[in-house]
């Protein structure tokens, strides 16, 4: 698998790199600087992440890279608004500071697994110009992860990855006290139980959920004094705040609309 994207990469002694921290973007890396191709890759910080800037450039680190960009952002009013198609206007402004370099090819970690759900980004993606190595390879999301793993990824960082704006509902208005919570929240579960699967949603101004897949973390949720502390949290953007009894899961919204 190594070789197969080492050589993929080859035909393109140059290029830039969407670089998220996690496994696939870190296999595309380790990869490139194996193989010693001229790469750069980009951080883009629009305040989504729930990955620090410190542990990604760790993990550029990691793989062989201190050569990490970084750029900080705003996401514009139209993905702040939150509508269906939020990632397509939200990737697209993510990628355009580096494609309209037009100095270099441009790549991004999308794998062949992506393809089998909603994914309006990828479509900006595309009419970018942005390419997908690992999509274009047919290599597969747990494939990717083996590859970033051996190659010296640091699977901590990569787990953290995640868009903190998939979080909401659509519909439901993104804003900095409301991500600030969520992220509170989930930093607050994940540094007491380590359960990379939890996902803390806001379903609507209502009610704010907490997804989670270790039995421990359900455990340790329903323990009082833990709890008071995530529901006082939680209480500052929601009027309840509830634990799924299913675990996390991605992408429930989007097949309840179909998409």
């Amino acid at each position: 698998m190594k070789e197969l994207l080492i050589n993929h990469l080859k035909k393109t002694s140059r290029f830039y790199l969407m670089f998220s921290g996690g496994f696939d973007s870190s296999a595309i890396l380790g990869c490139a600087v194996e193989a010693h191709l001229d790469v750069v890759p980009v951080w883009i910080d629009n305040g989504f992440n729930r990955v620090t800037e410190k542990e990604i450039k760790q993990q550029a680190v990691n793989m062989g890279c201190e050569n990490l960009e970084i750029i900080h952002m705003t996401p514009q009013q139209k993905v702040l608004k939150n509508p269906v198609d939020r990632c397509y206007h939200c990737k697209n402004q993510l990628i355009n500071p580096v494609i309209s370099r037009k100095d270099a090819l441009v790549f991004d970690g999308t794998n062949a697994s992506d393809s089998n759900n909603y994914r309006p980004g990828v479509k900006a993606l595309r009419k970018g110009g942005v390419r997908s190595p690992l999509a274009e390879l047919k290599i597969t999301k747990e494939q990717a992860r083996e590859l970033a793993i051996t190659m010296g990824a640091d699977p901590i960082i990569a787990n953290m990855e995640g868009c903190l704006a998939t979080r909401f509902n659509y519909d439901v208005e993104i804003t900095t006290k409301r991500l600030n919570t969520l992220r509170k929240i989930e930093q607050e579960i994940l540094r007491t139980t380590g359960d990379h699967h939890l996902r803390c949603r806001l379903d609507d101004e209502e009610h704010l959920r907490i997804e989670c897949r270790n039995q421990a973390t359900f455990t340790k949720l329903i323990e009082p004094e833990f709890r008071e502390k995530i529901v006082e949290s939680g209480k500052q953007i929601a009027t309840f705040v509830t634990l799924d009894l299913e675990e996390a899961r991605k992408n429930a919204f989007d097949k309840k609309l179909g998409l």
